[in-house]
């Protein structure tokens, strides 16, 4: 088979830049029928973000709680900035702001695992606030729906923590079996383990069961080899209870 001789270019069509005078064309084209094509391009739009909505409809709940949850975390982080910095009335703002979008997402979707984060977020405020009932109350509902592991952990932690700072006797017991449960479910967490042995030493100490409070502490430490003021203080008083 014969090969063709490709035709030699001039020097004319050597510089031609092809791709650069289709550009140029589309350029003028779009200044001449600027109207048309920004009206083309917004039916067009119109049309997807319609396929879109049809099309994932079915995921817009879990969506829409993500988003919820995503949104009062970060104004909860700014009320937290904003209290850090002595701006108390930025900061009862933001928690009023976080606090009812957090709310608002849980109510609407219940089931989902988004919108129960979002209900544990509302509770932890209403612990800030002194709301311990409404907190209880909330934290109890999303236990009661049997969660995920990543959404029962903080649920546990934030009701012994309620629970603990409600103080009845009663409360304190159930404090300690939150705490405990925590411990039994938990793997490879070491944070939050030292977070519910803290937990378990300072409610077994408000019981008054000195021994089972400084055992408690040990553990904890074992997790957390920094001490912080509240540990600090722990120690002490158990050093003086001891003393008594």
């Amino acid at each position: 088979m014969a090969h063709r001789t490709r035709k030699k270019l001039t020097k004319k069509e050597i510089e031609r830049d092809p791709v650069g005078e289709k550009l140029e064309i589309a350029v003028l084209f779009l200044q001449t029928h600027y109207k048309e094509v920004i009206g083309g391009l917004a039916a067009i739009l119109i049309i997807v973000l319609v396929l879109q909505y049809m099309g994932g409809k079915k995921t817009s709940a879990s969506e829409e709680a993500m988003a919820g949850f995503i949104t009062s975390s970060q104004i909860y982080d700014q009320a937290m900035t904003a209290a850090a910095s002595n701006q108390a009335q930025q900061a009862f703002q933001a928690l009023d702001a976080a606090y009812a979008m957090s709310m608002q997402t849980w109510s609407n979707n219940p089931q989902d695992d988004w919108a129960r984060k979002s209900a544990v977020l509302a509770a932890k405020i209403d612990i800030i606030r002194g709301n311990y009932e409404t907190a209880i109350n909330t934290l109890s509902s999303v236990l009661a729906t049997n969660p995920d592991i990543s959404i029962k952990v903080p649920a546990l932690l934030h009701m012994g923590l309620v629970l603990e700072n409600r103080g009845s006797e009663q409360d304190l017991a159930n404090a300690a079996s939150s705490y405990q449960e925590l411990l039994n479910i938990l793997e490879d967490n070491p944070a939050v383990e030292a977070e519910a042995l803290f937990g378990l030493s300072r409610t077994y100490f408000a019981q008054r069961n000195f021994t089972e409070s400084e055992v408690a502490l040990n553990r904890a430490l074992e997790f957390s080899a920094d001490t912080t003021a509240f540990e600090a203080f722990q120690i002490a008083r158990l050093v003086e209870a001891g003393n008594q």
